[in-house]
């Protein structure tokens, strides 16, 4: 299937003195090495890091691996409303191909997208972002919370933007992959796995570290964005629900809630992992790191 990545991939980059997520640069190389998948290209977004750090991150990435994809600078802000190289090849990408869009950082691309070229949206089989709650739902990590939905809130209007859109939309969040840990013991075979593998495991440590200290009673880093790029090719792991969706604000903080009573279009939540999903998933993303 074709796929574009829209991310805000920050492996390696210490920003606002700590260092920054890694399941991004885990979740492209996945993709990269699935049979499945006919990578057209990455977009880029701000998010985990400021924009030219985060396309530094997927230059660097795609250098080690050895692979000669497109990669195009996007949104640096909410606040970007024209257009930029992302939203641009995306539409360029769309005007030929049907294809799947893993949205796994902020929306603000994908919101560009749909309000500059609604007549190109036909062609996008599905969106999957790594975003949204069921009805209620406040995030903890043990006792620690609540966490944000980080990429939600970064822009709401986006988001609300392409649940508008009637295109396919499946929401891959914390409360799936929060059920799912990769641990030290677990990233040990990335050092045996050639450059990219030992790449990803030496630029990993920093933030399993910084994990680990700030939320103790986890035992390893939540794969989130590798979920949105799994569901794509091995459905079977996991349990989805249809389930409408809404807006709300709690205090200043806009919230995608999602619960099958709600009216409206369905959109695809995911709530879990099917029997063995898990630790299929789990050992899926440690292997396709090579």
């Amino acid at each position: 299937m074709n796929l574009i990545i829209d991310t805000d991939v920050a492996l390696g980059v210490v920003h606002e003195d700590r260092p920054r997520d890694v399941d991004d640069a885990f979740a492209i190389i996945g993709a990269i090495n699935d049979d499945a998948f006919n990578l057209l290209g990455i977009t880029t977004v701000y998010g985990n890091a400021p924009l030219v750090r985060v396309d530094q991150a997927a230059q660097e990435l795609l250098q080690v691996k050895g692979i000669p994809i497109p990669v195009a600078s996007g949104a640096a802000s909410a606040t970007n409303l024209g257009t930029n190289d992302a939203v641009e090849f995306m539409a360029s990408q769309l005007a030929t191909h049907r294809l799947h869009i893993a949205a796994i950082g902020p929306l603000t691309n994908i919101g560009l997208l749909i309000r500059r070229y609604p007549e190109r949206l036909e062609n996008i089989e599905s969106v999957v972002i790594v975003a949204g709650r069921s009805r209620g739902r406040s995030f903890f990590i043990g006792d620690t919370g609540p966490v944000n939905d980080f990429n939600l809130e970064n822009d709401a209007r986006a988001a609300d933007d392409l649940l508008r859109s009637r295109v396919s939309v499946t929401l891959a969040g914390f409360e799936l992959t929060s059920q799912v840990t990769l641990t030290a013991q677990d990233l040990h075979p990335l050092m045996q796995q050639g450059a990219i593998g030992l790449h990803c495991y030496q630029r990993s440590q920093d933030w399993l570290n910084f994990w680990l200290d700030r939320f103790p009673e986890d035992d390893g880093l939540h794969p989130w964005d590798s979920a949105a790029i799994a569901w794509l090719s091995h459905p079977e792991w996991f349990i989805a629900e249809q389930r409408g969706w809404r807006f709300r604000q709690e205090g200043d903080v806009p919230q995608l809630e999602t619960d099958s009573l709600f009216d409206g279009e369905r959109i695809a939540f995911l709530t879990g992992f099917a029997r063995n999903g898990a630790a299929a998933f789990l050992q899926h993303i440690v292997s396709n790191i090579r």
